[in-house]
């Protein structure tokens, strides 16, 4: 059977280019950049382009996710809700390539929107502090593409999940609270109903690995790696977890003896942006192929 993937996302990238909210998203990425170097060159004495670069971790932990999710949040339910998903299924493409087309062009919208603001960040780099962190630069750009593709994937896939723009947006919504304002409460407050306590520097081996699923906790992690200094996650705290627990790596928090498990290793981040990335499109793709249009 012919694939109409790429039909399908073609449309849906011209129709995004034809919108605001792909010019939107592409002004705040590059104002976010722009005001941020210039400001630091303008306040900041003795600097280079490589310590500036990680200044934009936070912001982009912020932001993107956000921006993410309103491009892909009506990515299918959209097309069901204006009735025009019966005309599309009734030309060559079927679901599959609805739900895969729709990802790769929403996609496409926050690839470019990422790729011109970091392209802006390296000619600034270059005209206000005169070096470019070239390979800190590409490995920066690459994983922030990949946290915003993450959080496409979610929204894409409650898109494909549910019937009306409604349950869509306000599944995305909650979706952004967990991560942001209800993670400690969730995984630390889990631990203190268990041990009494709130969880210490070195804490169960299991509460590490499920507190690093939150996929702004693994960006952070990564984007650390891969530039100068340290990118800390923006989340709400409750005081469960201390402050000096937040600017540790998982591995650096845990107590067995010898190196720290694979699953608590600075790289395990991809697995888990990739595993917020897949799982939602699947379950999406499973409950659209089922629905009744």
């Amino acid at each position: 059977m012919t694939s109409h993937i790429g039909t399908v996302a073609r449309k849906d990238f011209a129709d995004a280019g034809r919108s605001k909210l792909l010019w939107i998203l592409i002004g705040l990425l590059v104002v976010i950049a722009g005001v941020g170097y210039v400001a630091i060159w303008a306040t900041v004495e003795d600097v280079a382009g490589a310590e500036v670069l990680g200044f934009l971790g936070f912001p982009l932990q912020v932001v993107l996710p956000v921006a993410a999710l309103i491009v892909g949040y009506m990515a299918v339910v959209g097309e069901r809700r204006s009735g025009s998903i019966k005309l599309l299924l009734g030309l060559p493409p079927n679901r599959s390539d609805v739900v895969f087309g729709k990802l790769l062009g929403r996609t496409a919208v926050v690839v470019v929107a990422v790729a011109l603001a970091f392209l802006v960040a390296l000619v600034l780099s270059l005209a206000l502090f005169g070096t470019v962190p070239l390979v800190d630069w590409l490995a920066f750009g690459a994983l922030t593409v990949l946290f915003g593709i993450t959080f496409v994937g979610m929204a894409v896939g409650v898109s494909a999940s549910v019937s009306s723009r409604g349950r869509s947006m306000a599944i995305v919504v909650g979706i952004y609270m967990v991560f942001v304002a209800l993670w400690e409460l969730l995984t630390a407050g889990s631990y203190y109903l268990l041990y009494d306590e709130g969880p210490p520097l070195e804490p169960e081996t299991w509460y590490l690995l499920l507190d690093q699923f939150n996929p702004i906790f693994a960006y952070t992690n990564l984007a650390s790696s891969v530039v100068e200094g340290n990118i800390f996650p923006f989340q709400f705290q409750y005081g469960l977890e201390s402050i000096e627990a937040y600017q540790l790596t998982p591995a650096e928090r845990y107590a067995g003896s010898g190196d720290a498990p694979f699953f608590l290793q600075e790289w395990f981040g991809l697995v888990v942006l990739v595993f917020w990335l897949v799982v939602p499109v699947a379950i999406g793709y499973y409950r659209f192929q089922r629905a009744e249009l």
